[in-house]
Protein backbone atom coordinates (compact mmCIF):
# COMPACT_ATOMS: atom_id res chain seq x y z
CA UNK A 1 0.00 0.00 0.00
CA UNK A 2 2.57 2.21 0.67
CA UNK A 3 4.08 2.14 -2.78
CA UNK A 4 1.47 4.15 -3.86
CA UNK A 5 2.24 7.23 -2.11
CA UNK A 6 3.77 10.16 -4.10
CA UNK A 7 7.84 10.03 -2.62
CA UNK A 8 8.03 13.68 -2.99
CA UNK A 9 4.69 14.72 -0.99
CA UNK A 10 2.50 12.16 0.25
CA UNK A 11 5.39 10.04 1.38
CA UNK A 12 7.23 12.84 3.06
CA UNK A 13 4.47 13.89 4.98
CA UNK A 14 3.50 10.54 6.27
CA UNK A 15 7.72 10.13 7.57
CA UNK A 16 7.65 13.24 9.23
CA UNK A 17 3.67 12.44 11.12
CA UNK A 18 5.92 9.54 12.33
CA UNK A 19 8.05 12.08 13.46
CA UNK A 20 5.30 13.14 15.79
CA UNK A 21 5.44 16.53 13.95
CA UNK A 22 1.95 18.22 13.48
CA UNK A 23 0.29 19.77 10.59
CA UNK A 24 1.55 23.22 10.87
CA UNK A 25 5.31 21.47 11.78
CA UNK A 26 5.32 19.53 8.38
CA UNK A 27 4.24 22.41 6.32
CA UNK A 28 7.11 24.86 7.57
CA UNK A 29 9.51 21.66 6.98
CA UNK A 30 8.16 21.22 3.55
CA UNK A 31 7.72 24.61 2.49
CA UNK A 32 3.76 24.11 1.49
CA UNK A 33 0.99 25.18 2.70
CA UNK A 34 -0.99 23.96 5.99
CA UNK A 35 -3.85 23.30 3.63
CA UNK A 36 -1.86 21.34 1.44
CA UNK A 37 -0.26 19.09 4.11
CA UNK A 38 -3.83 18.56 5.28
CA UNK A 39 -4.77 16.78 1.88
CA UNK A 40 -2.29 14.71 1.32
CA UNK A 41 -2.78 13.18 4.64
CA UNK A 42 -6.37 12.94 3.56
CA UNK A 43 -4.98 10.65 1.06
CA UNK A 44 -2.64 8.86 2.45
CA UNK A 45 -5.53 7.37 4.52
CA UNK A 46 -7.43 6.93 1.38
CA UNK A 47 -5.04 5.09 0.21
CA UNK A 48 -4.70 3.08 3.37
CA UNK A 49 -7.98 2.41 3.56
CA UNK A 50 -7.88 4.32 7.05
CA UNK A 51 -11.60 5.42 7.05
CA UNK A 52 -12.82 8.54 8.78
CA UNK A 53 -15.33 7.45 12.27
CA UNK A 54 -13.60 4.15 12.66
CA UNK A 55 -13.16 4.99 16.87
CA UNK A 56 -8.87 4.65 16.29
CA UNK A 57 -6.35 7.42 15.32
CA UNK A 58 -5.75 7.79 11.77
CA UNK A 59 -2.67 9.47 12.14
CA UNK A 60 -1.35 6.41 14.19
CA UNK A 61 -2.75 3.51 12.20
CA UNK A 62 -0.88 5.37 8.96
CA UNK A 63 2.60 5.45 11.15
CA UNK A 64 2.07 1.75 11.78
CA UNK A 65 1.59 0.38 8.25
CA UNK A 66 5.12 3.29 7.53
CA UNK A 67 6.85 1.10 10.06
CA UNK A 68 5.47 -2.56 8.85
CA UNK A 69 6.28 -1.21 5.61
CA UNK A 70 10.06 -0.28 6.24
CA UNK A 71 10.48 -4.16 7.76
CA UNK A 72 11.86 -2.77 11.11
CA UNK A 73 11.37 -4.81 14.23
CA UNK A 74 9.99 -3.21 17.47
CA UNK A 75 12.44 -3.95 20.79
CA UNK A 76 10.30 -4.42 23.88
CA UNK A 77 12.22 -4.57 27.25
CA UNK A 78 9.24 -4.99 29.66
CA UNK A 79 10.58 -5.48 32.86
CA UNK A 80 12.46 -2.51 32.33
CA UNK A 81 9.80 0.14 31.01
CA UNK A 82 7.87 -0.74 34.47
CA UNK A 83 10.83 -0.21 36.80
CA UNK A 84 11.64 3.22 34.79
CA UNK A 85 7.76 4.24 34.44
CA UNK A 86 8.13 4.37 31.04
CA UNK A 87 4.63 2.98 30.09
CA UNK A 88 3.50 0.29 28.07
CA UNK A 89 4.20 0.16 24.31
CA UNK A 90 1.30 -0.64 21.61
CA UNK A 91 2.36 -4.39 21.23
CA UNK A 92 -0.99 -5.48 19.79
CA UNK A 93 -1.22 -2.69 17.71
CA UNK A 94 1.92 -3.02 15.74
CA UNK A 95 1.42 -6.67 15.44
CA UNK A 96 -1.70 -6.23 13.26
CA UNK A 97 -0.14 -4.01 11.10
CA UNK A 98 2.28 -6.41 10.21
CA UNK A 99 5.59 -4.77 12.41
CA UNK A 100 7.60 -7.42 14.02
CA UNK A 101 8.41 -7.75 17.71
CA UNK A 102 11.34 -8.95 19.86
CA UNK A 103 12.14 -8.74 23.17
CA UNK A 104 14.93 -7.62 25.16
CA UNK A 105 17.01 -6.18 28.29
CA UNK A 106 18.65 -2.85 28.99
CA UNK A 107 19.49 -3.30 32.73
CA UNK A 108 20.65 -5.64 35.38
CA UNK A 109 18.04 -6.14 37.79
CA UNK A 110 16.18 -8.41 35.32
CA UNK A 111 17.82 -10.83 32.98
CA UNK A 112 14.87 -13.41 31.73
CA UNK A 113 14.28 -13.66 28.48
CA UNK A 114 11.06 -15.72 29.88
CA UNK A 115 10.05 -12.69 32.07
CA UNK A 116 10.27 -9.95 29.05
CA UNK A 117 8.29 -12.41 27.31
CA UNK A 118 5.67 -13.26 29.88
CA UNK A 119 5.76 -9.42 30.69
CA UNK A 120 4.81 -8.37 26.80
CA UNK A 121 1.31 -10.37 27.78
CA UNK A 122 0.85 -8.98 30.87
CA UNK A 123 1.28 -5.60 30.06
CA UNK A 124 -1.23 -5.83 26.66
CA UNK A 125 -3.47 -7.25 29.88
CA UNK A 126 -3.02 -4.11 31.36
CA UNK A 127 -3.50 -1.67 28.72
CA UNK A 128 -6.47 -3.59 27.38
CA UNK A 129 -7.93 -5.13 30.58
CA UNK A 130 -8.57 -8.48 28.41
CA UNK A 131 -6.71 -11.49 28.60
CA UNK A 132 -4.78 -13.62 25.57
CA UNK A 133 -3.44 -10.35 23.36
CA UNK A 134 -0.78 -12.46 22.47
CA UNK A 135 -1.25 -16.26 21.97
CA UNK A 136 2.17 -18.76 23.70
CA UNK A 137 2.97 -19.44 20.07
CA UNK A 138 3.15 -15.86 19.09
CA UNK A 139 5.40 -15.22 22.39
CA UNK A 140 7.64 -18.23 21.74
CA UNK A 141 8.16 -16.23 17.76
CA UNK A 142 9.27 -13.05 19.58
CA UNK A 143 11.61 -14.10 22.50
CA UNK A 144 13.35 -16.65 19.15
CA UNK A 145 12.59 -16.33 15.83
CA UNK A 146 11.85 -12.41 15.51
CA UNK A 147 14.65 -11.58 17.58
CA UNK A 148 17.27 -13.30 15.53
CA UNK A 149 15.89 -11.69 12.28
CA UNK A 150 16.45 -8.65 14.27
CA UNK A 151 20.11 -9.23 14.42
CA UNK A 152 20.13 -10.35 10.93
CA UNK A 153 19.95 -14.27 11.98
CA UNK A 154 18.57 -17.33 10.73
CA UNK A 155 16.02 -18.92 12.79
CA UNK A 156 17.67 -21.25 15.13
CA UNK A 157 17.08 -24.77 15.20
CA UNK A 158 16.22 -24.89 11.27
CA UNK A 159 17.88 -25.73 8.26
CA UNK A 160 20.47 -23.30 7.49
CA UNK A 161 19.86 -21.97 11.06
CA UNK A 162 22.63 -22.08 14.42
CA UNK A 163 21.92 -24.86 16.37
CA UNK A 164 20.52 -22.82 19.78
CA UNK A 165 18.25 -24.65 21.92
CA UNK A 166 16.91 -24.10 25.79
CA UNK A 167 15.89 -26.89 27.74
CA UNK A 168 12.94 -26.37 30.07
CA UNK A 169 12.09 -27.73 33.36
CA UNK A 170 8.12 -28.88 32.62
CA UNK A 171 7.52 -29.98 35.71
CA UNK A 172 9.02 -27.23 38.52
CA UNK A 173 7.16 -25.90 40.81
CA UNK A 174 6.35 -23.10 38.21
CA UNK A 175 5.53 -25.24 35.37
CA UNK A 176 3.98 -28.01 36.78
CA UNK A 177 0.14 -28.66 35.41
CA UNK A 178 1.16 -26.60 32.11
CA UNK A 179 0.66 -27.44 28.86
CA UNK A 180 4.18 -27.11 26.99
CA UNK A 181 3.24 -24.02 24.76
CA UNK A 182 1.76 -22.58 27.94
CA UNK A 183 5.69 -22.29 29.48
CA UNK A 184 6.12 -18.97 28.25
CA UNK A 185 3.48 -17.52 30.50
CA UNK A 186 4.87 -19.98 33.64
CA UNK A 187 8.65 -20.66 33.80
CA UNK A 188 11.68 -18.52 34.38
CA UNK A 189 15.15 -18.79 34.23
CA UNK A 190 15.16 -20.74 37.18
CA UNK A 191 13.72 -23.84 35.04
CA UNK A 192 16.39 -23.07 32.90
CA UNK A 193 17.98 -26.99 32.79
CA UNK A 194 20.14 -26.75 29.70
CA UNK A 195 21.26 -24.04 27.00
CA UNK A 196 23.07 -25.22 24.33
CA UNK A 197 24.52 -22.08 21.61
CA UNK A 198 26.34 -23.16 18.22
CA UNK A 199 25.45 -26.67 19.11
CA UNK A 200 28.10 -26.45 22.56
CA UNK A 201 26.60 -26.90 26.00
CA UNK A 202 26.69 -23.84 28.11
CA UNK A 203 28.03 -24.80 31.77
CA UNK A 204 24.62 -24.00 34.08
CA UNK A 205 26.64 -24.85 37.18
CA UNK A 206 25.30 -22.36 39.55
CA UNK A 207 28.47 -21.74 41.73
CA UNK A 208 30.05 -21.88 38.66
CA UNK A 209 28.23 -19.25 37.11
CA UNK A 210 28.14 -16.93 39.89
CA UNK A 211 31.97 -17.11 40.11
CA UNK A 212 32.22 -16.44 36.59
CA UNK A 213 30.25 -13.45 36.73
CA UNK A 214 32.13 -12.19 40.08
CA UNK A 215 35.21 -12.35 38.06
CA UNK A 216 34.05 -10.35 35.53
CA UNK A 217 32.81 -7.73 37.39
CA UNK A 218 35.76 -7.43 39.73
CA UNK A 219 37.91 -7.51 36.09
CA UNK A 220 35.57 -4.42 34.90
CA UNK A 221 35.52 -2.09 38.20
CA UNK A 222 38.50 -2.67 40.05
CA UNK A 223 41.18 -2.95 37.46
CA UNK A 224 42.68 -0.12 35.69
Amino acid sequence: MLDGLQAGGEAAVLELMAEGHSNAAIAERLFVSQSGVEKHINTIFTKLGLAAGSGVNRRVLAVLALLAGAGVTAVFCPTTEADLGDGIGPGRELMDAGVRLAIGSDQNAVVDPLLEIRGLEAGERLRSLRRGRISPAELWRIGADQGYAALGLSSPARVGGPCDLVELDARSLRTAGSALEQLPLTATAADVRRTIVGGRVIEHDVDAVAASLEQSIDEIFLTK
